[in-house]
């Protein structure tokens, strides 16, 4: 016994010559491995991030007419791909007594051209009748048709991928299966209706909808999706009658410093866009009630001649059939509208679905205050000083939209970009 006795005596000794700070240590080591499990290792994926070349299908939409015996119901088809060319078609039915309209609608749009072209025949008890219409340079460039089809609904679909990755419990979002594929089922109050939709978790498609006055229901061939540069053409009968129109407001514009020449000052442009997303176009327009009609939209925005003269800048960033566009305005009307927006924003915050604050630490704005919230184009950040405003919506979430602020400087100071070729 005596050897062991020495044995454990001699381990006590190395032990009490043990640096007194080696348990504090491992001890600090252990809180850093339970927090890197806590809020890396144990948390929870983020929402997959949409890149969908293009999608097929066909939809359903009714009208909620309560008490009335007949309601406005569609039938169609829609296809869109990444290129922004988009086509679709629809029957149009009207049950109400007395009305035995309906009307079938041809709808596409080259993105090339920037032109839709829509045929259009009704019938009625006066007969049947085809028009035409053609309708070049409407801003934004992309997926512009007269029917309907899930994109419709990109913005709420953003704000369910947000949400998700937020864990932001001002959505009411279960994730469920739809057949064989992953959903998520989601509810939220936006500006005053109460919506409901579903959503396909992989590619952010909407393939239901609802907002108390109408449904829609999508079903996509996830089989057989188009091409992604696929065109599509309406022809129209002879002896129709074409109308031919093109909207002036936007003037689309080569690069971010043609746009600066254009509007009179250097717009900011963002090296920060999440990975995929190209800008697609840009456009210079007047002010459209901006920068009051953007924190209000249902508002009259500032007197007409506050910003008499001022020109917007728009950039339309785009990936796969997803899209989020810029908009800015420059020192005049930003020096102009310092009290106008401090004031503007403190009265509608309580409005704003989900309205919050962020300091942004990088670029143009470093120090300035960002306010985001979600708006039925998606979610949407604004921020502004003395020399810029900006207003951000579309198909980013929270955090994207905040990286994406952060990395905003003058164009030509090395974040410029062009436009991506049309194809």
């Amino acid at each position: 016994m005596q050897p062991e006795r020495k044995s454990r005596e001699l381990r006590a000794a190395r032990a009490s010559r043990r640096p007194p700070r080696f348990a504090g240590t491992l001890m600090a080591l252990g809180i850093i491995f339970a927090l890197a499990y806590v809020f890396f290792l144990h948390s929870p994926p983020p929402a997959p991030t949409p890149d969908v070349p293009g999608i097929e299908g066909v939809y359903v939409w009714e009208a909620d007419v309560q008490g009335a015996s007949g309601v406005p119901r569609e039938t169609g088809s829609f296809s869109a791909v990444a290129s922004g060319n988009a086509g679709g078609q629809t029957t149009t039915e009207n049950a109400a007594p007395r009305a035995s309209a309906f009307g079938k609608t041809q709808s596409a749009y080259d993105a090339g051209r920037r032109t839709e072209t829509t045929m259009g025949s009704a019938s009625s008890t006066l007969g049947t009748r085809d028009a035409k219409t053609l309708t070049r340079d409407m801003w934004p460039p992309v997926w512009r048709v007269a029917t309907r089809s899930p994109l419709d609904y990109q913005g709420l679909a953003a704000i369910v991928r947000a949400a998700v990755e937020d864990r932001d419990r001002s959505i009411g979002i279960k994730p469920i299966k739809d057949g064989e594929r992953k959903v998520w089922r989601a509810a939220m109050t936006l500006l005053g209706k109460d919506i409901a939709l579903v959503v396909d978790q992989l590619t952010g498609i909407v393939l239901w909808y609802t907002d108390g006055r109408s449904t829609f229901t999508a079903t996509v061939a996830w089989g057989s999706p188009p091409p992604a540069d696929e065109a599509y053409v309406v022809r129209a009968p002879a002896g129709s009658k074409v109308t031919a129109k093109t909207d002036d407001t936007f003037s689309y514009e080569r690069s971010p410093a043609a746009a600066g020449r254009a509007a009179g000052y250097a717009p900011l442009v963002s090296d920060l866009a999440p990975d995929g997303f190209a800008l697609k176009a840009i456009a210079t327009a007047d002010t459209g009630g901006g920068p009051g009609t953007w924190l209000v939209p249902d508002g009259d925005g500032l007197p007409v001649d506050h910003l008499a003269g001022q020109r917007q800048v728009a950039q339309l960033y785009t990936r796969g059939l997803s899209w989020f566009m810029v908009q800015q305005l420059g020192p005049r009307a930003a020096g102009r509208s310092v009290a106008f927006l401090r004031d503007t924003l403190g009265s509608v915050a309580t409005d704003k679905l989900s309205f919050e604050t962020t300091t942004l630490q990088y670029g143009a704005f470093a120090g300035a205050t960002a306010y985001t919230w979600y708006d039925a184009t998606g979610p949407t950040l604004f921020v502004s000083d003395p020399a810029h405003i900006v207003y951000i919506t579309g198909a980013l979430t929270r955090q994207e939209l905040v990286a994406f602020a952060e990395g905003l400087k003058p164009a030509g100071s090395g974040a410029a970009a062009s436009p991506s070729p049309s194809p």
